[in-house]
Order: C-alpha cells, then structure tokens, then sequence
C-alpha cells in the first residue's frame, strides 16, 4: 500500500520537525497515525483503508491540468500535504457498507496554496466517478458570500478541464458542469439559494472563504443532503472577524477534535489546520523568520515565486503597520479581530480560555456584577473569583489571579428569535448549550436572575463578597438585597466610574491572569467591544448597535470590587471558624 505508507511517513516527519508544522497540523498528524494503528491492530476498528480509492485520488488529479501560473496546462501532481487530506478523505471507509468514512471535511490554511483548485478537482470527481459508483444523480454546489465569489470554484473547475483527456465526459456551459452520461452537475449557487434552499438536495457543497460568510445558511444546506455519500466541504483562510460563525463554531469545534487532551470526537470529520502558531507572533519581529511562514504555507513556500510573494506582503505589512492584520490573517493564517479601537486583543483573550477549571474554588469568594436589561434585552451576569496563584512576580509578591464565569438571559423565545435575526448570530444554540437562559416572561425576570445567581453560589459553596449594579434598571432589586443583608455596590456607566476597571481587567487578560471556561456568547461580546474615550479616560461601548456587549458589561461592573479583594490572613480565618463553630 504504496500511498497508505507515503502519508504515514509524511505524519511522522512533521511530528519530528523534519517538515516544518504548526502544533494543529502535527496534531492532524497524529491523529492520522493512531487511525492508522487501530485499523493494523484492531479488528473491531469500524473502518478501513481502501488503497485503490486512496490511489484513485492521485491517478484523477494527475488528468486533470493546471489554469495558471507557470504550470499553465501541465497536469496536477498532488503535493504530499495534499495527498494527505484529499487520499484520507477518499481513502478511509466504512466496513459496514464500505461507503465514505468522512462526510465533512474543514481545511484551513492561508491564501494561494491550491485551495479552488483541490475544491474543483474534488467536485469534479464526486458529480463523475461517485455518482457512478453510487448510481445516483450528485448535485454538487459551490458556496461563496456572493455569487460572484461562488463561481471561483466553478469557473477553476471548468478551466482544470481544459486540455484534459476528461474533456469530452463534460458539458461545460456558464452556469453548470455537467457529466454527460449521469446527468449529475456542479452549479454556483447566490444568496438566495442559501436562503430558501429551495430544490436542492446535494450530495456535496463547498464552502469557499468560510470565514467571510455571516451567517450558517449554506452549512445548513449541505446538512440537509439525502444522498448515498454526502460531502460537506469547507476550505478557508483565517479572517478579521471572531463573530462569524467560521471562528466562534467551527474553528473552535474543528481545534477540539484534532487536540488529542480534548474529549471532543467525531469519526466522520476530517480536519487540517495549516496556521502560525500563537507563540510565532506574539512578538512581531518573530515573523522574520520565513522558515516558520511554512507552517501556514505548505504549498506556497515550496517555490521560490510563492515565497518573493509573502516577503512582498511582509515589507509592506512592516512599513504600514495598518496593513499588518491583512498579512496575518492572509498570509500567515492568523485569526485577529481588525475593529478600529477594539477593546481586547482576542488572540490574547483567547490564550487565556481552558477546557476545564481544575483550581477547587469552594469557600472563595466571589464578586457578582449585573448588567440588567432595561425591559426586554439581553441581561448579564458574571461570576469573578479572586485566587492567589502561587506564582510569584519580580518583586516576591504573589500574584493574584482571577476565574470568571458568565451567564445571560432573555425575556422569550420570541425575543430570542428576535435578536438571532438582528445580530445574526445563534442565541438559539447558546441557549441549547446551557449560556443562556429564556425566562419565559414579558421581560426579563429579575427574581429569575437572582435566584440562578444564589443557588449559583450555593452549588460551589461561593462566599459572595459584592453584589456589582448599574442602577438604571435594578433600584429596587439593589434596595431588596441590602435588606437582606447582601454587601451591593453601584456601579454607574462613566468614564469616570469605570476607566481603572476597564483597563485594569484588560491589563490582566495580556498577563495571562483570567482563566474562564470557552463561552461563545462571552467571546462573541468580547469581541464587539470598542474603546470610548473621555478627557484620557475610557470605557466599552458597542462597536455597531446590534453588537452586544453585555456580558462584558457585567464583568467590568465586578472586577471594579474584585480587583481590590483583600485575602484574609490563616490567623484571622481560624477566629472565624470559632466563632462560627457551636461552643
């Protein structure tokens, strides 16, 4: 199994470093390699290696030719990165039915190294020799943010077959591909097919440039497919946005499956992602260093035209800094947020996200901060726990970092629906995840709000120290809880009142100092908060009017109190365990 054992050794070589890979694609590796081991080893393995579809792959890439470039009209020899993806995706099957093990694929990997080109040579083998195989009419579509953007594919597809001993199996007009003996087509699809979904049932869609698309409406097309062996396709770059779907669902989802300390699995998606890694660019001048632009590059640094390009692309980045988030996010498939006076770095924000919370936080003290709606909004809570992290500064002091959790409510599901059109994000989702709760009322119930943030701290055994408001819309809830006993504090949306917390918590996050579990309507906020500023002093805002931000609100409302919290001594906490103690 001459193809099977290539890709094996190329897994190894770059887990060894002998091919220069970032930590994801090493992890893809691995992950290649233990698939490997258990279909040698273990006979109850679900799935095996079909050498001859693996080799398939290779053989039909190799008829069809090269559009551009210097190559113009030779035929494509699939690269060993290449090979890798494209002969897993066709290589492994299923002994059940011996149909397609994998039925999504997501590839991400910076600009210019074949991608429309692998897509169309794909799509062009599924409408051919699967339908044949399958004996079913394949609807294959490429998906873009226009249509114009859409026929990229389509179009490298049509030009791929040009000189191509293929030729004459296709009919090529400006609107479709169609193999001629089973009917079956590729087609561009627009806007409003993403929409309606009217009339279409594919057997494989492409998602081109996933990270520009708003909304999850092609995905969702191509899982409604009922075909023998459907194909969801997304191959992307890196974009400047973290609250389209590409960053905060499936590159997230995508790194869990490959990181093998993840308890996230899934058999049926396959996963590559060619990028930098955070510690390449944490410092700039790190970037000098080309050998490392391979790990985004795997193709494109492979010949010497391809890397003259990114060094072109990085003397303009390092001349004009305003053009340096374009290079990382293109060039070097980098995900980073370019919002004009955006609040948090979130590649630094997202440094500071865990799988799971390992510190035993019971008996510490906690720090609730509110941002309660007005009538019918999104309201917010959050959680900060101060801890002394038993690391220590220049100085001997201890640092003091800071957990924080985070929570939000709407009123019902109307409003849900309501804010999911508007903002365009999935708040229907986050509900399902347990992010957000619908309390099924005219607006927002407080006492709703109150009771989770009680049984909350009841459950972890919190010691709440400060309940944090804005009184604009919780005068009476504050008035209630002082009688009760509750230390509150008011919190007000200044400048003035929130400069020091502002950017005393951003300060932290850059530390490395806030820990918090992954939160998609965390991050989404995160994200939409922009600087305001007043006289030298700031505050967030929204950088749009349907961009929430509320969950940070609240967080900056706690970190005010929490910020200041004060560890009581060994001495001190044994005399109030006496006195609270029955003598």
């Amino acid at each position: 199994m001459e193809v099977y054992e290539n890709i094996k050794q190329y897994a190894q070589k770059c887990i060894t470093g002998e091919i220069i890979s970032c930590k994801k694609h090493k992890w893809a590796c691995q992950r290649f390699l233990a698939d490997a081991e258990k279909f040698e080893t273990d006979q109850d393995y679900p799935h095996y290696w079909s050498e001859d579809s693996a080799k398939n792959m290779i053989d039909w890439f190799a008829l069809l030719r090269h559009s551009k470039g210097v190559l113009a009209g030779e035929p494509i020899n699939l690269t060993d990165w290449q090979q890798f993806r494209i002969c897993q995706l066709y290589g492994w099957k299923r002994k059940k039915d011996g149909r397609r093990r994998f039925k999504k694929s997501f590839t991400e990997v910076a600009r210019k190294n074949a991608k429309s080109q692998e897509e169309a040579g794909i799509a062009l083998y599924e409408i051919s020799v699967m339908a044949a195989k399958n004996k079913e009419l394949c609807e294959f579509y490429t998906a873009g943010v226009k249509r114009e953007q859409s026929k990229i594919v389509f179009n490298e597809a049509g030009l791929m077959l040009r000189g191509s001993p293929l030729r004459g199996k296709f009919n090529v007009t400006r609107d479709s591909i169609v193999h001629i003996r089973s009917g079956s087509f590729i087609r561009a699809l627009s806007k409003e097919d993403g929409k309606s979904g009217d009339g279409t049932n594919p057997a494989g869609i492409c998602i081109d440039e996933y990270h520009q698309h708003k909304t999850t409406e092609f995905y969702d097309l191509g899982l409604g497919s009922n075909t023998k062996e459907p194909l969801l396709m997304i191959i992307t770059t890196a974009g400047m946005d973290l609250t389209y779907p590409c960053y905060v669902t499936e590159y997230t989802y995508c790194s869990k499956i490959l990181d093998p300390d993840s308890d996230v699995e899934n058999e049926e998606y396959l996963v590559d992602i060619c990028e930098m890694d955070s510690e390449d660019y944490e410092d700039i001048g790190g970037l000098d260093d080309e050998s490392l632009w391979e790990k985004a590059n795997p193709i494109r640094m492979t010949y010497e035209e391809g890397k003259e390009k990114i060094r072109e692309e990085y003397k303009i980045a390092k001349e004009i800094p305003e053009h340096m988030t374009a290079f990382l996010t293109k060039c070097l498939n980098v995900w980073v947020q370019a919002k004009e006076n955006g609040y948090m770095d979130m590649a630094k924000w997202k440094a500071c996200e865990t799988d799971v919370i390992l510190i035993d936080t019971r008996g510490m003290s906690v720090y609730v901060g509110f941002d309660m709606s007005a009538k019918t909004d999104l309201t917010s809570i959050a959680f900060i726990i101060p801890y002394k992290s038993g690391e220590f500064d220049a100085e001997g002091k201890e640092i003091v970092k800071y957990i924080v959790y985070s929570h939000s409510f709407i009123p019902n599901r109307e409003k849900l629906m309501e804010r999911k059109a508007k903002d365009k994000v999935d708040y229907d989702a986050w509900e399902r995840m347990g992010f957000l709760t619908v309390t099924n009322t005219p607006i927002v119930d407080q006492s709703a709000v109150m009771k989770y943030v009680l049984e909350t701290c009841e459950k972890n055994e919190w010691k709440i120290e400060c309940l944090c408001f804005d009184p604009a819309n919780a005068a009476k809830l504050m008035m209630d809880l002082s009688d009760e006993g509750y230390t509150v504090e008011e919190v007000f949306q200044s400048h003035k009142s929130l400069n020091e917390s502002t950017q005393g918590f951003r300060e932290q996050v850059y530390c490395r100092n806030i820990l918090y579990t992954y939160n998609p309507l965390l991050n989404y906020s995160m994200s939409n908060a922009v600087i305001r500023q007043n006289q030298g002093l700031i505050k967030i805002d929204k950088d749009a009017t349907t961009k929430r931000i509320d969950p940070v609100d609240a967080i900056l409302c706690a970190f005010k109190l929490a910020m200041y919290h004060t560890f009581g001594s060994d001495f001190l906490d044994s005399i109030d365990a006496f006195l609270e103690s029955e003598w």
